[in-house]
């Protein structure tokens, strides 16, 4: 099965899509309604509750699943989704949970059963060698902010294929010398949270692969113009 995730531009619908007028956030009703812009990728964010890996951002009060609103889908509701409709899916292993190594088993486990097409990512470079341990085929991205800690600047500065096969930057670290810098040690770069369609075209004119944004349908009209044109 071919990936998306060689594919470039790429664009990336950001936890599905948000704004005005958008469904919730990491529901199957905002991974919809990008399909339905035109994305062909989302993003969304996983954790564990009550054994269970879920989609959501943010750490629930309680470790209760039936607290959570009902329409927070399961990992594997939303790959069964993606696989259907033929999207490429990210998935952001978030770092802030109680037991990492769980996480990351059943998240792999999910998506080796699931057959989607997807990208793991995190902030946490151990959670991404767990995963290279567990499950070296399924490609893996760092993400990074430009606030970050010393180290994880070192990690950025060092980060390479086997364990990445791409850098997902913040868009405000996206100057020349850095993504030159990522694609010279045979990194895709992809870059977040981008919603002014003009910045995405440069972005792309400047190297990035995959622009990850809460407005796909906006940035994908952006980048079927013809360079020169304007909306």
């Amino acid at each position: 099965m071919g990936t998306r995730w060689a594919q470039a531009p790429l664009v990336v619908g950001h936890r599905g899509g948000r704004g005005p007028g958008w469904p919730r956030e990491n529901t199957i009703a905002a991974f919809e309604r990008a399909r339905a812009e035109g994305a062909t990728a989302v993003e969304l964010d996983v954790r564990t509750c009550e054994r269970e890996v879920v989609v959501l951002h943010d750490a629930p009060s309680t470790d209760r699943r039936a607290h959570l609103p009902p329409d927070v889908p399961t990992l594997a509701e939303g790959l069964a989704w993606a696989r259907a409709h033929g999207v490429a899916v990210n998935v952001e292993m978030k770092h802030d949970v109680p037991d990492r190594l769980a996480l990351v088993r059943r998240t792999l486990r999910i998506v080796g059963a699931a057959g989607a097409d997807v990208l793991l990512s995190s902030f946490d470079p151990s959670l991404l060698a767990l995963a290279m341990a567990i499950a070296p085929r399924v490609p893996r991205a760092l993400l990074v902010h430009r606030a970050q800690a010393r180290w994880a600047q070192l990690v950025q500065e060092a980060a390479r294929p086997p364990l990445v096969q791409a850098l997902h930057l913040e868009r405000t670290q996206t100057d020349p010398r850095t993504v030159a810098r990522a694609l010279r040690r045979g990194l895709r770069v992809g870059v977040w949270t981008v919603n002014d369609p003009r910045e995405a075209r440069d972005l792309v004119a400047l190297g990035a692969a995959s622009i990850i944004t809460d407005a796909p349908g906006d940035v994908l009209a952006a980048l079927s113009r013809p360079a020169g044109a304007t909306a």
